[in-house]
């Protein structure tokens, strides 16, 4: 049976009796957006020219939970002023542990700290969640969420 339609739109269906509805929603782990409007797997991506950089093919990763949205700015503010004063000491510890090094392509100038988890997305300025990128990596990867770090330094 449709419904009332409101301010001229169609009416929208009901579901068929007895028919199954899926009511899943599943998130792309990298942009967090809506898996349906995700669009990391095209070619020219964000997503794809951080991988080329690091010689690394997509390999699609789905959450159940959306990332945190709506930090507020004070928080923001917080978290950039703990990393400013914390930077050159969490560099040098990274620099130790990891090598000299992009973590995503090997490049081994203009080095700088990066969110794994991005601020704006609920990551914290904690050295659990930075990394080392160059430069280049670090614009095309944005507010992507990857880890690049190797394997026994993730969580």
């Amino acid at each position: 049976m449709a419904r009332q339609a409101k301010c001229g739109k169609r009416p929208r269906e009901d579901p068929v009796p007895g028919a199954s509805v899926s009511l899943e929603m599943t998130y792309c782990s990298f942009c967090g957006r809506l898996s349906q409007r995700c669009a990391c797997h095209e070619a020219g991506s964000d997503l794809q020219r951080f991988l080329e950089r690091g010689g690394k093919s997509y390999a699609p990763y789905k959450r159940d939970a959306p990332y945190k949205r709506g930090v507020p700015p004070q928080v923001k503010s917080a978290e950039r002023r703990h990393l400013q004063k914390q930077y050159k000491n969490w560099h040098t510890i990274l620099t130790e542990s990891n090598g000299e090094c992009c973590a995503n392509c090997g490049e081994r100038k203009d080095l700088v700290l990066d969110h794994v988890l991005p601020i704006a997305k609920g990551g914290l300025s904690r050295l659990d969640n930075l990394q080392l990128l160059c430069s280049t990596c670090n614009r095309i990867k944005g507010k992507l969420a990857i880890d690049c770090r190797p394997a026994k330094h993730r969580e």
